[in-house]
Parts: structure tokens; C-alpha cells; sequence
């Protein structure tokens, strides 16, 4: 799962970033763009750890991409720079929401940018396509179905759509899915405020679901031992953190839940496209796990923690056999028997 921080220089970006992944800026991958890693806090992970008592203890994580600031007022290279998260799964716009500054003529600004630099490379493929059919070739056909695709997607993005309102078949969306729209690509909006600074109705009007971070303030704060932390927290008043609820908006935007494997040696957090198998669970832990799969022990997080202990769930039947096709969970404990 990879995230791409994107928004206009000057947002306070490359903040939000060391906030999220501790990693500090690095002025020599300004231009090619920084990953870092972000861990998800989880007190479910706490809870197992506590009953397990494991020698290692690994949270799930996402990778954060730090693009490149776009320059306002003029395309310039912004589509060269938004390309290097084209292969991402979401985006996180940050908009600086600082005084002087006007955050939903940011957001309506960014988005024209992302249009802007799709509408490139649409049209680059359209006209590609269309200078190809002239020409007698074994795949004729099904390269004029892709430009009847092509075209109608060019159309709604001139006309400022998105891909969605087109309602295409999933057979006509997978020509689309080797450009990596950036207008198809979820999003996350985070207003970087100054503290007791509200999110403006204006942007809200625009992004409903808006986060607001003082960014800078938080990251003084994460350098602090956790005693220090609780005691400036409680003199400003903040009873939580925007760290983790920008990450854990990000896993919904893109859909991923987290599964847990537990027992003496790691108690570890997976990531897993919402709707994943068993087998595909599977899967993420190890190829060989998926190809010899028998069968997945599962316990649901909450009848763990009302019972107390892993003993106890089994003897009141609460840890269940499930076989491939069983829909994983979010917090599900899993087990898996392998014939490999």
C-alpha cells in the first residue's frame, strides 16, 4: 500500500511527512520524491502483545511518498511531478490552512492540476491509438475498443468528470488501470492548521470528510519523551493526535483492513484488501503458506477480548475453521494450516 503526499509547496508537506514516518527530509530526493514508513498505532496490537507476551512485535505499516511541491499559477512540470505516484494507491492532499492563506482554492487548484496532467496522458494514448488502427495488425480490434474507451474517458475529463460517473464494466476498466489516473485515485484531505484553528466551512463544503493537523506543533510533540508528551498535551488541551487518524483514513480511502497473527515468537498486524480470502491472507504472509493452504483458525478480535484468553475462546467454540473462500475480517487472529 503506498500513499503519495501531494499538495503545493509551502503546505507544510514535508512536515507531515517526518510526522508520519519519522524519517526527516532529505533536500538530495527533493525531485525524485522520499518514501518513508508509517506504522499504524493499534491498541489491538497491544492487547494481543500483552496476552502473548512475544519476543517481537509488528505493527502493520504503509509507505508515504513525499512528491515534489507543485508551483501555483502555472502547470510548468506539476504533471511530471504528480507522475511519480501514478502507481500509488491514494492521494494525501495537504493544504496549508495557515492566515493569509485560502485552503479550498487550494484543493480547487490541486484538483485542476491532477486533471490537467491526466488529460496529458489520455490524449497521448488517444492519439497513439488512433494513428496505430490505421494500420492492418492482428490486434486491430481490440485496440479499437480501447480507443472507444479512451475517448469517452477523455471526454468526461474534459468536461471536468471523473472515471466513476462514466460507470465503465470491469472488463473496460483494465486498459485504464496502466495510466494511474490521479482524478480515479482516492483522497484524504488535510488542512495543516495552526492550533484551536478550525477546518473552513469553505473547504469542507468540498471535502466533507477533511482532517486538521497543526502539523509542525504535533512533531514538537513526537519529539518529546511520553511523560513530557501527556503533560504539554494536557496543557494545550489536546486529548488526541492527528497522526493516527490520517493513517487509519488512509487504509479506508483505499480499503485495506488489518488481520493479526499472534503467538510467542511475533504478534504482527497485516494489511489486506477489504474482501480478501483467507487464502489471500494467506498469501501476504507467505507464497507457500497460500499454495498449501488447508485451513484458517479464527478467532474475532472483540470475543477475544470478552473472554480474556486464547484457551478460553477455544473452549467456548469462539475460534472457528474457516476454509479458503472465508472473508477475512478487520481484527480478525488467524492462524493458517499449511500442507507446505
Amino acid at each position: 500500500m503506498r500513499v503519495g503526499l501531494v499538495g503545493f509547496a509551502g503546505s507544510g508537506k514535508s512536515t507531515l511527512f517526518e510526522l508520519l514516518t519519522g524519517a526527516k527530509p532529505d533536500p538530495g530526493k527533493v525531485h525524485g520524491g522520499q518514501v518513508g514508513i508509517a506504522t499504524l498505532s493499534d491498541p489491538r496490537l497491544e492487547f494481543l502483545a500483552g496476552l502473548h507476551k512475544p519476543k517481537k512485535v509488528t505493527p502493520a505499516t504503509v509507505e508515504l511518498l513525499d512528491t515534489p511541491g507543485l508551483m501555483p499559477g502555472t502547470h510548468g512540470d506539476n504533471p511530471q511531478r504528480l507522475a511519480l505516484i501514478r502507481e500509488g494507491d491514494a492521494l494525501l492532499i495537504v493544504l496549508g490552512a495557515f492566515a493569509g492563506s485560502d485552503p479550498a482554492s487550494d484543493l480547487a487548484a490541486f484538483r485542476d492540476e491532477i486533471l490537467f496532467a491526466d488529460l496529458g496522458v489520455v490524449t497521448n494514448r488517444a492519439e497513439r491509438l488512433e494513428a496505430s488502427v490505421k494500420k492492418p495488425r492482428p490486434d486491430r480490434e481490440q485496440q479499437l475498443k480501447e480507443l472507444d474507451i479512451v475517448k469517452r474517458v477523455l471526454a468526461a475529463l474534459d468536461a471536468g468528470q471523473t472515471i466513476a460517473s462514466l460507470g465503465l464494466t470491469e472488463e473496460e476498466k483494465k486498459p485504464m488501470r496502466s495510466f494511474g489516473l490521479l482524478t480515479d485515485k482516492p483522497e484524504v484531505v488535510v488542512a495543516n492548521v495552526t492550533q484551536d484553528q478550525a477546518i473552513p466551512e469553505s473547504l469542507l463544503a468540498m471535502a466533507p470528510n477533511a482532517l486538521a493537523i497543526d502539523a509542525k506543533l504535533e512533531l514538537e510533540l513526537a519529539q518529546l519523551d511520553a511523560d513530557e508528551r501527556a503533560s504539554f498535551m494536557a496543557d494545550l488541551g489536546i486529548t488526541d493526535l492527528g497522526r493516527d487518524r490520517i493513517i487509519r483514513r488512509a487504509y479506508d480511502a483505499v480499503g485495506i483492513i488489518t488481520f493479526f497473527t499472534a503467538g510467542e515468537p511475533e504478534v504482527r498486524g497485516w494489511n489486506l484488501e477489504r474482501g480478501g480470502s483467507a487464502v489471500d491472507a494467506a498469501g501476504k504472509i507467505h507464497t507457500d503458506l497460500a499454495k498449501g493452504f488447508i485451513r484458517a483458525e479464527v478467532t474475532a478480535y472483540d470475543d477475544l477480548v470478552r473472554v480474556g484468553t486464547m484457551k478460553e475462546a477455544k473452549a467456548q467454540n469462539l475460534q472457528r475453521l474457516e476454509g479458503k473462500d472465508y472473508v477475512v475480517k478487520d481484527g480478525d487472529i488467524v492462524f493458517f494450516r499449511s500442507g507446505l
